[in-house]
């Protein structure tokens, strides 16, 4: 074989191979580039899953403190109209008006529970509702009947309120333990 001849078959065995890895390298190219792509979409999924949990998360602890906040209230100025009836003085008719108006808001926070979930946390912050629209009725008829002179009613309208009492610190204690159980997540 003369020189001439083999240097122009080595420089197209090199043209060749040059083509051959500039392919491979663009394939490689195009893989890598797919699952960088695929890498990244995982990771945006996930950390989008995350922020949307770290989200309803703070809104369920606002929605369960605003619950707790407005229970609270409530049961301060129950407390107040329970000493007060106790010492056979009627509440007055705005003193039963406010009681009234933290019972709504109660009502209302207890019912905003309902759009973060889970559904123990919306049954108990219902329950929690209930049993201080028992104590309300409570501290109202045993206003009433210090009003009307119902003296042979007052003691079994205090036991009354002493009962719905206890039942709405046992719904208190189960909401905050479904509160709990929620947050954890």
């Amino acid at each position: 074989m003369d020189q001439g001849i083999a240097g122009v078959i080595a420089g197209i065995a090199g043209l060749v191979g040059a083509g051959v890895g500039g392919l491979a390298t663009a394939y490689g190219a195009r893989v890598g580039a797919q699952k960088t792509i695929e890498a990244t979409h995982m990771q945006v999924a996930r950390q989008s899953e995350a922020e949307h949990l770290h989200w309803i998360r703070d809104h369920r602890r606002q929605a369960c403190s605003d619950v707790l906040a407005s229970h609270g209230s409530f049961l301060s100025m129950a407390i107040n109209g329970s000493v007060r009836l106790g010492s056979d003085h009627a509440l007055s008719d705005e003193e039963q008006l406010r009681l009234r108006d933290q019972f709504i808001d109660l009502s209302q926070v207890a019912a905003r529970a309902d759009l973060w979930g889970p559904r123990d946390v919306v049954v108990q912050a219902q329950a929690l509702r209930s049993a201080a629209g028992t104590m309300f009725a409570a501290l109202v008829g045993w206003s009433a009947a210090i009003v009307e002179g119902r003296t042979g009613d007052i003691s079994s309208l205090s036991e009354e309120y002493e009962t719905a009492s206890q039942a709405l610190k046992t719904a208190r204690s189960s909401f905050v333990e479904a509160a709990i159980q929620a947050l954890q997540f």
